[in-house]
């Protein structure tokens, strides 16, 4: 039973994927969340379903956006590890983070500490 559904753009993800699943593969997360909201809302389960859309939300316009095409909720997380230090090298799948943020190699996690 499904509570929750997270429509996640391809426009998004920190690097944790695989180089070939970050440039070959998604759709915007407009597409997805419209669809679904609209699927959801013909079926009579809308009610019983949290929306949620994350993929580059940097903006209002974009919280606004996602709240007009559905969403009950919106993701941030590019932001946020960019605050945190995080230098986006796109290395979080190899455990090689530079400035440890994403990875549990103990000697380059001590760098993030």
């Amino acid at each position: 039973k499904s509570e929750h559904i997270l429509i996640s753009g391809h426009d998004g993800g920190t690097g944790a994927s695989s180089w070939t699943g970050i440039k070959g593969a998604g759709l915007p997360w407009e597409l997805g969340l419209a669809e679904t909201h609209q699927t959801l809302t013909l079926n009579n389960l809308r009610s019983r379903i949290v929306l949620q859309a994350d993929g580059q939300m940097r903006t209002g316009w974009d919280v606004m956006v996602a709240a007009l095409l559905g969403a009950d909720e919106v993701g941030f997380s590019t932001a946020p590890l960019i605050v945190m230090g995080c230098t986006m090298m796109r290395k979080c799948h190899l455990n090689t983070c530079p400035v440890g943020v994403a990875t549990q190699d103990p000697e380059l996690r001590k760098k993030f500490e």
